[in-house]
């Protein structure tokens, strides 16, 4: 083990966007997916990325982030291609934290307080999901291989969070960016 396996940084520049509608109707995914530069997901516990991270949350709900810079235009451009729709586009930002963990112990550390399966064969890039973390409800997103997992959790646990993940990473040198 080396002395940091495991690097944790809290991402405080980002924006919340919180997005409903019926993703069957082609004319609401197509306004969607034109202001978001990107595909919906519609498989469950998928996300897409480019510009934004766009999450699926369930059948008809998505949580996007982008930069904190970018959420007014973003947000803008939604109301704006998503207007006389059947829809909700909502800044949930206020609400909300993530928490970037990356490196390669990581599954291990999730893996004490969340019952989901976090093997690699089981839980891939692309892939994520709502469970509970220590005592918080969180949504994981797989982003990349190293791993690197964004953990979204409600803003008044960010700071709890933070203290279970360092308490639970201890053994495997978690730090804290």
């Amino acid at each position: 083990m080396s002395e940091t396996d495991i690097r944790m940084r809290i991402l405080t520049e980002t924006g919340h966007i919180n997005l409903r509608g019926d993703p069957h109707n082609k004319v609401f995914r197509k306004a969607a997916e034109a202001a978001l530069g990107q595909p919906l997901p519609v498989d469950a516990n998928s996300m897409s990325a480019g510009d934004h991270r766009v999450y699926w949350l369930g059948p008809d709900e998505w949580l996007i982030t982008t930069t904190a810079e970018g959420k007014a235009d973003l947000l803008a451009s939604l109301h704006g291609s998503l207007q006389g729709h059947h829809a909700s586009v909502n800044d949930v930002s206020g609400g909300t934290a993530m928490l970037q963990l990356s490196g390669e112990t990581v599954r291990d550390v999730l893996a004490k307080g969340c019952t989901l399966d976090f093997h690699p064969d089981v839980f891939k890039v692309g892939h994520c999901a709502q469970s509970g973390l220590g005592k918080a409800n969180v949504l994981f997103g797989l982003i990349d291989d190293a791993p690197t997992f964004n953990v979204i959790v409600r803003s008044s646990f960010a700071d709890y969070l933070s203290q279970w993940l360092q308490r639970a990473g201890h053994e495997y040198g978690i730090e804290l960016r």
